[in-house]
């Protein structure tokens, strides 16, 4: 009888990705966001989303041993799985971990000849892992980050599981490579998101479970955009709170309605024609929704990946869309951003499968003045 050869699996956590995003930070490489994050009342979900991929892997395969890095750099979340996987720690990582940490921990873990590297993370851990890896070793992103604009995250756990099922179970899956990108930070500085380039990964292929490289290169068609925020401020609710999340398209839209300097990548909060606060926190925000009996959410779409929720707006958390209502989100973009898309649908990953499948379905997205498009919103399993 022949025995199923073992996957190799490498496994990469970065145990501070996604802090950022809740406590308002852009991101989350400042050496104090484990602090800032805490005293914001922030806590991580990378062991939530790990755990949910393993237990994804436990119910489906047998035979797979997992490398990787010791305490919260992976082992930690591995060892509940100990009496289902063979598990393999080589790479010592500190208490406190940096990007050096990722880049020689990768280079430990790929040393084992594993078939695919797996690491949890954003745009800053794909950069410590293409300058480990290079582009030969086949290699995954789980989003868990505040930054994702590089094309080699997978869209949601399940996605990820998905995918190395059918590695596994030796289905077709093509290869293909992928763009690392990461914030221009001196683009930044001067009000510019611009994605600057890394080098390129090699992934498992799935244009369904495998988010497109944000599309930073396509310019707003600036009438489109002018309409858009005319439109909106005639429909604006006087007796409404607004939430308005991150993006070029809200930042246009912020200064129609007359906040001065608006927040880039963060989200910021409008009521009566003034500017409540800017830069926002996630217990921040629901603070003030405490305040205010009514409120609106305003979101844009990620040019070229279509996700909604989820990516650079995680301060809009579950909790504070169920206090606002589903029904009170809005979703805006230009037409040139839903026509990059080509096709594919929408997607959430709000990290609650239950608002997930709700905001699934249909949703009427307003494109110009008096121009409106339904669009598919998807929830990937």
């Amino acid at each position: 009888m022949t025995t199923a050869p073992v996957f190799k699996l490498g496994l990469i956590v970065n145990p501070v990705a996604g802090l950022g995003g809740p406590a308002g930070l852009k991101g989350s490489d400042h050496p104090d966001t484990e602090s800032v994050a805490a005293t914001r009342g922030v806590e991580s979900r990378v062991n939530d989303r790990l755990g949910e991929v393993l237990s994804g892997l436990k119910a489906c395969l047998a035979h797979l041993k997992i490398f990787t890095a010791s305490g919260s750099m992976g082992e930690s979340v591995c060892v509940d799985f100990k009496d289902v996987f063979a598990i393999e720690t080589v790479y010592q990582a500190p208490l406190q971990t940096r990007a050096e940490d990722t880049i020689q921990a990768a280079k430990q873990i790929v040393a084992q000849h594993v078939d695919l590297l797996l690491f949890v993370g954003g745009d800053g851990t794909a950069r410590d892992i293409v300058s480990a890896v290079g582009s030969r070793q086949v290699a995954l992103g789980l989003p868990a980050g505040v930054k994702m604009h590089s094309g080699v995250f997978a869209v949601t756990p399940r996605a990820v599981v998905s995918v190395i099922e059918s590695l596994v179970k030796g289905r077709l899956v093509s290869a293909r490579m992928a763009e690392v990108r990461d914030i221009d930070e001196q683009a930044f500085k001067q009000g510019k998101v611009s994605a600057r380039y890394f080098g390129e990964m090699l992934i498992p292929d799935d244009q369904a479970l495998v988010q497109s490289v944000k599309c930073s290169g396509l310019l707003d068609d600036a009438l489109m955009l002018d309409e858009l925020c005319a439109f909106m401020l005639e429909e604006l609710d006087q007796d409404s709170l607004y939430i308005l999340g991150s993006g070029g398209t809200l930042k246009a839209l912020k200064l129609a309605m007359g906040v001065v300097e608006p927040t880039l990548l963060g989200v910021d909060v409008w009521y009566q024609g003034k500017t409540i606060a800017q830069d926002v926190y996630e217990a921040q925000l629901f603070d003030l929704l405490g305040q205010y009996p009514h409120a609106r959410i305003i979101l844009s779409i990620i040019g070229g990946q279509g996700v909604v929720l989820g990516r650079g707006n995680q301060q809009i958390s579950p909790r504070i869309i169920e206090r606002v209502g589903v029904e009170r989100l809005q979703l805006i973009a230009t037409q040139q951003k839903i026509l990059a898309l080509k096709g594919r649908p929408l997607c959430v990953d709000s990290g609650s499968d239950d608002l997930d499948r709700r905001l699934a379905g249909f949703h009427k997205i307003i494109t110009g003045y008096e121009d409106a498009l339904l669009y598919e919103v998807r929830y990937l399993e």
